[in-house]
């Protein structure tokens, strides 16, 4: 047996069974995204009745988005690569024995409905691990270039595998994503759960490679310190800058293939759900009425997307007249509350508040619907949108009476051109409509009222009545910050995705110099106190910015009380310095089917880049002056 193996291994090392397996590889990713696209059925029959007929554009661009070429041809692709990479690594046979075997234990799973789940996450966790492996080692070649800076990369990147922590948090990665997919229950709304997996199954896995990378990167640059092993590095000699440059490459490389090997499997994952029946439909995009149903259209169209949105305009900004105003007005009131001296004045943080106080005053009763009356909202810069043809989408949610589950509201709009279009819908869920471009006149605007009620003709004219089916008057209703939307689509899902990865990527390559920096003058501990400190400052600063809003510096008392003062303004520092990191909100807008365009991705890298070079350098100054070849004495 043992001969046997010494065989194949030579066989798999050798020049002509690479070149040979190589050749293999691509004709059968060639024979099976070729073999698909010739004798694939039908995604979907035409529809045959007049309301189908109507939507078949609808339909078509579906279907067009959502081809399942996409799904064979990404799935060929990756595993093309990974296919070469390992024969080239001389571990084409090995890896074909781990896949039988990894087959023989599944199998039997997946024959049985009780044990399915195991027999997929058995496959998955073999998948992502194989192909975890084969990056790495291709990373490690690719890092096998002459020079410290590489060395060092490449002592990294061992370091990684050896160090328990890190093969703990890869592990751990390992087992989440291939186990993700099976946690979401089949009876819900197709477009919930496929909501619901990108959002833990991108952001899980960016936290954990992220708690990975401030971890190790520490722990990288600490350890070799304490343990006295960078005596070895320093003498050799390495330059400093070399040094800190060959740790952050090392951690970068790895921090990519981990992310590459995730994001993989959450877009196969995801293409994969697309192809599933939604509520509604008896098979996936096909309805018995032949119609879209309306799982579907929220799915393509909201979710599975790359929206742009666009608020209503507003015909008043917080720098108007009359906030300065209302501000004034209130630091009269105050000095007559306080009974302060005539020239007293707050500080200007309190201020700022009390003036960003009155404009969501005034913003809440633009957005504000009272009952049996009206409300024009004009949305502005939609000459793309118009001119693309494609429908937009209105989103709108309600809120009054609590948002009680069991009030339901009718809302009517008019439409250019007097159309209207009632609903009745539930209060604090978010609905949507869809409305053709060609309301949008050549100004790139498009102006609909909303009706807290329902019209009916009355004459000549309308009337509204604000009085649902039960009899039950209707009160005052408001949408909230951004809960009264236009958006249409301005790109491509699959785009919009790589975009992310790419985004988080540099994230993650922010958080390793973050770490590394920490750890060029501070112990283990410390560092990676600061690091995971500075982590979950910039990670929740758009949580504290949108929370100032509500904050108040004054105590039951109605006094200003200094320390909260103090922390707000502590908070407004925090919110403004990582206000870059945590706009770009990457696995938000996945998420929510909002594109993540060039330009906001553009203008983020950039200032996670700079702001990645300058820690770079001052690590390098540091670690300059550091007198590391002291003698301990133990």
């Amino acid at each position: 047996m043992l001969r046997v193996l010494s065989v194949l291994n030579r066989a798999q090392s050798s020049l002509a069974f690479k070149v040979i397996a190589t050749i293999a590889a691509v004709l059968i990713a060639a024979g099976v995204a070729g073999g698909f696209a010739l004798f694939a059925p039908e995604s979907a029959p035409q529809p045959t009745t007049e309301a189908a007929q109507e939507r078949l554009e609808t339909i078509e661009r579906m279907l067009q988005t959502s081809d399942p070429m996409v799904l064979v041809g990404a799935a060929s692709g990756v595993g093309l690569v990974i296919a070469v990479v390992i024969i080239w690594l001389g571990l084409a046979l090995t890896y074909l024995g781990l896949i039988a075997l990894s087959l023989a234990v599944a199998l039997p799973l997946l024959m049985f409905d009780s044990t399915k789940v195991y027999g997929v996450m058995t496959l998955g966790v073999v998948a992502l691990t194989c192909s975890f492996v084969a990056l790495l080692q291709g990373l490690r070649i690719v890092y096998s270039l002459p020079g410290p800076i590489f060395a060092v990369a490449r002592n990294v990147l061992a370091e990684a595998v050896r160090m328990k922590l890190s093969v703990i948090f890869i592990v751990l990665l390992v087992l989440a994503m291939a186990a993700l997919p099976q946690v979401f229950d089949s009876e819900y709304p197709l477009r919930y759960r496929m909501q619901s997996f990108l959002q833990y199954s991108t952001g899980g896995a960016f936290w954990i490679i992220a708690l990975l990378t401030l971890l190790f990167s520490a722990g990288t640059v600490a350890f070799e310190q304490r343990d006295k092993i960078i005596w070895q590095t320093m003498t050799k000699p390495v330059a400093a800058w070399k040094y800190i440059l060959g740790k952050w490459l090392g951690v970068v490389g790895l921090v990519a293939v981990l992310l590459t090997v995730s994001a993989s499997g959450v877009f196969l994952a995801t293409e994969y759900f697309r192809r599933m029946p939604a509520v509604g439909e008896i098979a996936p995009y096909t309805t018995a009425s032949g119609d879209v149903s309306e799982d579907r259209l929220i799915l393509e169209t909201q979710v599975l997307a790359a929206r742009t949105s666009i608020n209503p305009g507003l015909d008043f900004s917080i720098n108007d007249e009359q906030f300065d105003r209302a501000v004034e007005a209130r630091i009269a009131q105050e000095r007559l509350t306080q009974q302060q001296d005539p020239g007293w004045r707050p500080p200007m943080s309190v201020v700022e508040q009390w003036r960003t106080e009155a404009f969501n005053q005034a913003v809440q009763q633009f957005l504000g619907v009272e009952p049996g009356r009206g409300k024009i909202y004009t949305f502005e810069g939609l000459s793309n949108a118009r001119d693309s043809g494609r429908p937009l989408a209105l989103a709108y949610r309600v809120d009054a009476e609590g948002n009680r589950p069991d009030r339901f509201y009718e809302i009517s709009f008019i439409l250019p051109g007097n159309i209207i279009v009632t609903r009745e819908i539930g209060l604090g869920y978010t609905h949507t409509l869809e409305i053709s471009p060609d309301f949008i006149n050549p100004q790139g605007q498009l102006q609909i009222e909303v009706i807290n009620g329902r019209l009916i003709p009355q004459g000549a004219g309308l009337a509204s009545v604000f009085v649902n089916e039960e009899g039950l008057v209707q009160q005052t209703m408001s949408f909230p910050p951004g809960g009264i939307q236009i958006s249409y689509s301005a790109g491509s899902f699959h785009m919009n995705f790589f975009r992310v990865m790419g985004v988080l990527w540099v994230k993650l390559a922010f958080l390793s110099i973050v770490a590394i920096f920490a750890a060029t003058f501070m112990s283990y501990p410390v560092a990676c106190l600061l690091a995971v400190g500075i982590f979950f400052m910039a990670e929740g600063a758009g949580f504290i910015a949108s929370s100032l809003v509500v904050y108040s510096v004054k105590d039951n008392a109605g006094d200003i009380n200094p320390i909260k003062v103090v922390i707000a303004s502590i908070s407004y520092g925090v919110s403004w310095l990582f206000s870059v990191y945590s706009d770009l909100r990457p696995t938000g807008r996945l998420v929510e089917g909002r594109l993540l365009g060039w330009g906001e991705s553009a203008r983020g890298v950039s200032v996670l880049g700079i702001a990645s070079l300058v820690l770079y350098f001052a690590g390098v100054l540091i670690f300059r002056r550091r007198e590391l070849a002291i003698y301990s004495g133990h």
